[in-house]
C-alpha cells in the first residue's frame, strides 16, 4: 500500500489533538489507535511503520497492517521499535505470498513481564557435553495463579542453526530460545514466531517450492515414459516378434517343470 493511500484516510484540514486530550476510545480503527497511542503525527506514523515493521513486504495489504497493529496492541508490543514486525514466506508460483508476524527477544521478555500473573522466571543449566557447551537450557515461570509452574527444556543439538549468533553466543541463544517457548505454552501466545522460527519458516517455504517443481517434472517424465512403454508393449504384442518370444518362453518353462517335479 502506498503512502498516497494511506493520507487519503486523514483529513489534514481537521485539527490534531494529542494523547491526552482524546482518549482511546472503542469506536476508533485500530490505525488510529496505534497513531494516537505512538504521539506522532500520521504521516510521521505512516512513514516509521513502512520502514521498520513493513520493511520486509514486498507488497502488503490494509488488512495486513490492521492485523500487525492488532496484535502489537494486544500484546502491548511496539512496531516502530521493531518488537513485533511483519515478514513473508517466498510465494509458490501463482500463489499469494503468507504472511505472519514476529517478535524479536526484547518483545518476548517485554510480553512475559508485562503480564499481571507473572510470578518470576529462572533458568537452569545443564552441564557441559563433549563440545563443552550446555546439552539444555531449562527455562521455568511461575505465576500468581497456578500452584505448579511451567518448565520447558530446550536442547542444543536440536537448536544450533550453525548460523549469526548461535556460532559466537550459543549459550544466549538456548536461554532465549527455552524463554520463549515456555513463555509461548505458560501464557498461551500464538500467532507469533521469533527469529529463527521465522527463518526456519521462510527456508522450508523455499524448499516445498522447489520440492513441487521437482515432483511435478518428474510426474511428467514418468507419465512420458509410461506412456512409451505402453506403447511398446502393444505393438510387441500384436507384432510376430512378440508372439514368438511369449511362445519359446512358454515352451522353455514346460520342459522344466517335469525335471524339477520328478527330482
Amino acid at each position: 500500500m502506498s503512502r498516497h493511500k494511506f493520507n487519503q484516510r486523514f483529513d489534514k484540514s481537521q485539527p490534531r489533538v494529542s494523547q491526552q486530550q482524546r482518549p482511546l476510545t472503542p469506536t476508533q480503527s485500530i490505525l488510529d489507535r496505534s497513531v494516537q497511542r505512538s504521539g506522532l503525527s500520521y504521516d510521521s506514523f505512516v512513514r516509521l511503520i513502512i520502514q521498520s515493521a513493513l520493511s520486509r513486504l514486498s507488497i502488503w495489504s490494509q488488512a495486513d497492517l490492521d492485523r500487525l497493529l492488532l496484535l502489537a496492541e494486544r500484546l502491548g508490543l511496539d512496531p516502530l521499535s521493531n518488537e513485533i514486525y511483519a515478514t513473508e514466506v517466498a510465494p509458490e508460483s501463482g500463489k499469494k505470498q503468507r504472511i505472519f508476524f514476529v517478535v524479536g527477544v526484547d518483545g518476548w521478555s517485554k510480553i512475559i513481564n508485562a503480564h499481571p500473573q507473572f510470578d518470576g522466571m529462572r533458568f537452569v543449566e545443564s552441564a557441559p557435553g563433549g563440545d563443552e557447551l550446555p546439552q539444555y537450557f531449562e527455562c521455568t515461570i511461575f505465576r500468581k495463579d497456578r500452584k505448579v509452574a511451567t518448565s520447558v527444556r530446550e536442547y542444543m543439538h536440536e537448536a544450533h542453526t550453525n548460523q549469526g549468533a548461535w556460532l559466537t553466543h550459543p549459550r544466549r541463544m538456548l536461554r532465549h530460545k527455552s524463554m520463549v517457548q515456555c513463555a509461548r505454552i505458560c501464557f498461551g501466545l500464538s500467532g507469533i514466531y521469533e527469529p529463527d522460527e521465522a527463518q526456519g519458516i521462510d527456508k522450508q517455504g523455499v524448499t516445498e517450492t522447489r520440492k513441487q517443481a521437482t515432483l511435478y517434472k518428474s510426474g511428467n517424465e514418468n507419465s512420458e515414459q509410461s506412456n512409451r512403454a505402453s506403447l511398446n508393449k502393444k505393438s510387441s504384442k500384436s507384432s510376430g516378434i512378440g508372439f514368438v518370444k511369449n511362445w519359446v518362453k512358454a515352451q522353455d518353462l514346460q520342459k522344466v517343470e517335469p525335471l524339477t517335479s520328478s527330482n
